[in-house]
């Protein structure tokens, strides 16, 4: 059955791109492969149809992401919901940067990230506040509130497997975070 969804080489190449990029939404797959957003929507959704794909949706934007058994509904995502969250912020520039300059550190200030993330100081707060919102961000308690990732072992596993993080980025996140297992 698979190998009759995936016969269409534009299908096939849909879901090869996904499977290597998970995270990305229709418009940014559409550019990146070269269809129309109409098409490109048709043979997503068909590719979800037959649970080869799944897709969440992230404010306005619809992410996809790899299953990993295809045809099988109940089998485990390849990807869990914490990991789609990552990867759905990872793909934002701005939340990037923040995820980015906060793997550096143990915590930083809203402060401290504004001078390193060249935006308003109430975008920043937008999104920190989605951020922390999804979990993959933590705020610390009174007086100093800093800013933090949640699970700096998984994020790093994350910018890493999809190859989101420089050579030079991962030598810090280890001198900071000490050895971790990817």
């Amino acid at each position: 059955m698979d190998e009759e969804v995936l016969a269409i080489e534009t299908r096939r190449n849909l879901f090869e791109f996904v499977r290597k990029n998970p995270g990305f939404h229709l418009r940014e797959i559409a550019r990146t492969v070269n269809l129309s957003i109409t098409l490109a929507d048709y043979h997503l959704r068909f590719l979800e149809k037959h649970e080869l794909l799944s897709s969440t949706m992230d404010g306005e934007y619809k992410r996809y992401y790899p299953r990993s058994m295809p045809g099988d509904a109940t089998a485990r995502p390849a990807l869990t919901d914490t990991e789609k969250q990552i990867l759905a912020l990872l793909r934002q520039a701005i939340p990037f940067r923040i995820l980015a300059h906060l793997m550096e550190r143990e915590s930083a200030t809203h402060k401290e990230i504004l001078d390193q993330v060249p935006v308003s100081a109430s975008t920043l707060s937008h999104h920190l506040k989605k951020m922390t919102g999804t979990g993959v961000v933590a705020r610390g308690e009174a007086p100093e509130r800093s800013y933090r990732v949640a699970d700096p072992k998984l994020v790093a596993r994350v910018m890493t497997t999809y190859e989101l993080a420089s050579a030079g980025q991962v030598d810090t996140f280890i001198r900071v975070w000490g050895e971790f297992r990817l």
